[in-house]
């Protein structure tokens, strides 16, 4: 079998810190900013010339924290509820041979630091902390968004939950920026428990920026229970 060697050009700085919360798919979290930091070699003006002219770029990226012995023919989608079985191709699972996942992001230019670090500023990203990437490419809405395609599999956007601090926690809330409070928010109201735990009444933990929080879903509603900071 042939083998092909790919080199990143570079890795993403985000708020997600595990892959336990993060939105399944880019975009659902519009308010979540994140930054491809370039490697060295790809610190070059001419290497995106023209790239600040398009809204949106795909980022192609490696799902490097999936172990190769872990990757599978056959997946569980939490989105169908964790029972239904689908090919990994008509899924977007990141078991898959190659690891290989795509995100359609907001671009909101290009920035280069007194380090001379060049990074590309993003937002509506669902990627890990340090994901390396593989690629960027223009989205172009001509070609990229079709407007009569259909995805049985998953028609529909996912419901969003109600979104509730528990007044224990809302001074703590509260204290936080505006932007971190926002992007909470927006990734509880996704949902992110397993689909095997979706009966059990239990506190689930997400690490976010330098913060993990606790919810819970109490009667509909996302009730955050707890939030504390953690040392890096």
């Amino acid at each position: 079998m042939e083998c092909f060697q790919l080199r990143p050009i570079g890795r993403i700085k985000t708020p997600y810190k595990d892959k336990f919360g993060v939105p399944r798919q880019a975009g659902l979290v519009p308010s979540v900013r994140g930054k491809l930091v370039l490697d060295p070699a790809f610190r070059k003006e001419e290497a995106f010339r023209g790239i600040e002219e398009c809204s949106h770029v795909w980022i192609l990226f490696l799902f490097d924290k999936v172990r190769e012995k872990d990757v599978r023919l056959s997946v569980r989608p939490p989105r169908l509820g964790g029972n239904q079985k689908l090919g990994v191709f008509a899924s977007r699972s990141p078991y898959r041979p190659n690891r290989i996942g795509m995100s359609a992001c907001r671009l909101h230019g290009v920035e280069t630091d007194e380090q001379g670090e060049m990074a590309l500023l993003l937002s509506g990203v669902d990627l890990i902390h340090g994901t390396p990437v593989l690629d960027v490419k223009p989205y172009l809405p001509y070609a990229d968004m079709i407007e009569e395609a259909w995805s049985k599999i998953a028609p529909e956007a996912p419901e969003r939950w109600p979104v509730q601090i528990a007044e224990e926690v809302r001074e703590v809330f509260e204290a936080l920026p505006d932007e971190k409070q926002q992007v909470v928010l927006e990734t509880l109201s996704l949902d992110a428990r397993p689909a095997f735990h979706e009966k059990e009444t239990r506190t689930y933990f997400f690490r976010i920026y330098e913060l993990d929080v606790g919810w819970e879903i109490v009667e509909g509603r996302c009730v955050v229970c707890s939030i504390r900071t953690v040392d890096e």
